[in-house]
């Protein structure tokens, strides 16, 4: 239960950043601004966090098809009336609802869409058939190049607020897609896999969890330097460059003359020409030392992969995708032994012999010889014992039978 309700609240998420950035684009592009500021600016874009939640609830419980049209031409008119109701006049104002009107739209289409493809679900034989993914309702991880590609649209439009926007929302996300990653892939193989189900649950989603969590704090530590640089990014406009015949050379925030910052290090640069202390032998001691341990552990794994593509080269999948393995001999009991070694002297001289002598007994008596009967008595037993053969046959038995 928490997780369902973990994951709902994740997609209204995913919806709500998906679509407050288009509004925000669209004022970059046509030179818009709100007087009351960009950060208001986005919370007004954040409120479309209302017609998500309310639509999503509409397709559910809502059993008319003219009932929800009334609530969705209702959100529609919420977003004209509270602009008229505050005397909100321009263009910006203009370019604020039609875009929120747009968006309830295509909100609403999706919604009425996925409720049309569950009722159809419902009537097939197969009831009890997998879900589809809604767009509305399932985060993914690829959809972060979304607001890259908005953060790129505004560098080119030089939309500093745009880029904050798409910054900061790119990096929410990111969490709340790993989040829902992780509740999706735990929720399926519990599912999958009945065979664990004596595994209390809480168990593997805490444990689960946990990695999850140790895994975000690194990112996130790795996420912090950026955030804190970000108001020291370069903006420039792609506008300006085509217009202009010949682009201006970058201007510099310190006095230095580009022929002679060309010479000069980073350091240096930054530093106002003050040169770069020298690293102690310490340092210069242990990144040699993390250099040859990533460098041999690097070499090692590459080694490590090498074998086990030629151990497992004959492995393969089916068209099902499950891995064919090949059965190994685990060895054999003693029992198997025993009667591989007697296979193994089976085709050895004395046992031809012995093979032979049995078969020319056998030709000539019917019944079984006794054990405490001699050869000679049982050659004598089978009429053979004034045969040329059989004396031959008799002297090369007794050889290999009490030679040693």
């Amino acid at each position: 239960m928490i997780v369902n309700r973990s994951l709902k609240i994740i997609g209204y998420a995913h919806a709500t950043l998906l679509f407050a950035l288009l509004i925000p684009f669209f004022y970059t592009m046509a030179g818009l601004s709100d007087p009351t500021g960009a950060g208001a600016l986005y919370a007004k874009c954040l409120l479309i966090l209302i017609p998500v939640v309310i639509t999503d609830w509409a397709a559910k419980r809502v059993k008319y098809l003219a009932v929800y049209i009334g609530i969705c031409a209702a959100l529609l008119a919420a977003v004209w009336g509270i602009a008229i109701l505050f005397h909100a006049s321009g263009a910006y104002i203009v370019c604020y609802c039609i875009g929120m009107s747009a968006e309830i739209l295509f909100i609403a289409l999706k919604r009425l869409q996925a409720r049309l493809k569950e009722s159809s679900r419902r009537k097939e034989e197969d009831p009890l058939a997998a879900k589809e993914a809604e767009f509305l309702d399932t985060p993914w991880l690829p959809l972060l190049w979304y607001f890259v590609g908005i953060y790129v649209l505004g560098l080119c439009l030089n939309g500093k607020a745009l880029c904050d926007m798409a910054f900061g929302s790119a990096i929410v996300y990111l969490f709340l897609a790993l989040i829902a990653t992780y509740f999706r892939g735990t929720k399926g193989y519990l599912e999958t896999n009945k065979r664990i189900k004596g595994i209390p649950t809480r168990r593997l989603y805490g444990v689960g969890f946990a990695m999850l969590l140790l895994f975000v704090g690194l990112l996130l530590i790795g996420i912090l330097p950026s955030v804190f640089l970000a108001s020291h990014r370069q903006y420039r406009d792609v506008r300006g460059w085509l217009q202009s015949s010949e682009m201006a050379p970058p201007e510099y925030p310190n006095e230095m003359e580009f022929s002679d910052a060309g010479d000069m290090e980073m350091w240096e640069m930054l530093h106002e020409g003050e040169p770069a202390p020298e690293p102690s032998v310490f340092v210069n001691i242990l990144f040699g030392v993390i250099s040859g341990v990533c460098f041999f552990g690097g070499v090692d794994g590459i080694v490590r992969v090498v074998r086990r593509v030629f151990q497992d080269f004959q492995n393969s999948r089916d068209e099902n995708g499950d891995i064919i393995e090949e059965i190994k001999d685990k060895g054999r009991t003693d029992r198997e032994e025993m009667l591989e070694k007697g296979r193994r002297h089976t085709d050895s001289a004395a046992e031809k012999i012995k093979r032979r002598y049995r078969k020319m007994i056998r030709k000539h008596r019917k019944d079984r010889p006794a054990l405490y009967e001699s050869p000679a008595e049982i050659e004598e037993g089978a009429g053979l014992k004034d045969d040329e053969e059989m004396r031959e046959l008799h002297r090369a038995y007794e050889e290999v039978r009490y030679g040693g």
